[in-house]
């Protein structure tokens, strides 16, 4: 094979890779829409929440920030407001319906969804305390057949003269290659999940969602 023949095939497969890219991009656009379209293989019920952050979930990263919010601020935040709205190509998180009321306790089975240009996401409440802990167990997503299961965890406790701490754990596991060492991965993650939790808990005031 030539040296014009070789150029000629690498250029070639470097378009059909393009190509294939751009494909799969618009798919993944496309289906973002339905954060209910593909349910998730597992749901973790909230007992299980603990052992599914240490070591149960394929990826897991646990946040802390503290702040000086009020813990009723801070709360009202994490229920509602759509806090993610505010950053690019990032919506949510929605209460579905009339399921949670700014200033009323949230009720276990109550659900939201957090959209994404690419992905979406649906979550359900499986464990309340008000004004202390969160703790919601993922139930769907826009994009077939690539979700074990996922769950997420928002907690509340007093910090020094008068601050309050504000702890964020997520985790998560794939299909398919659970088995990968998805961990690694916390330190990249905890730059851009950090960014989020910032945000979240910044001292200018949101707009709420109703």
């Amino acid at each position: 094979m030539s040296t014009s023949q070789i150029v000629w095939l690498v250029i070639g497969v470097l378009a059909a890779l393009g190509v294939a890219g751009i494909a799969g991009l618009v798919v993944l656009w496309g289906t973002a829409g339905n954060p209910g379209r593909s349910a998730v293989r597992k749901e973790i019920p909230a007992d299980s929440v603990d052992r599914y952050i240490t070591r149960g979930a394929s990826f897991a990263i646990v946040l802390t920030v503290n702040t000086p919010l009020s813990r009723r601020e801070v709360w009202d935040r994490i229920v509602g407001v759509e806090y993610m709205s505010s950053l690019p190509l990032l919506s949510g998180p929605t209460w579905s319906g009339d399921a949670v009321i700014p200033g009323a306790t949230v009720p276990v089975g109550a659900v939201r969804t957090m959209s994404g240009t690419l992905l979406s996401v649906t979550e359900r409440v499986t464990h309340v305390e008000q004004e202390s802990e969160l703790t919601l167990t993922g139930t769907a997503l826009s994009l077939p057949l690539v979700i074990h299961s996922f769950a997420e965890r928002w907690t509340l406790t007093d910090g020094p003269r008068g601050t309050l701490i504000v702890t964020w754990a997520i985790a998560g596991s794939p299909r398919w290659v659970g088995w990968l060492p998805w961990r690694w991965a916390v330190p990249l993650m905890r730059q851009i999940l950090g960014f989020v939790l910032r945000h979240a808990l910044r001292l200018k005031p949101f707009r709420s969602v109703r």
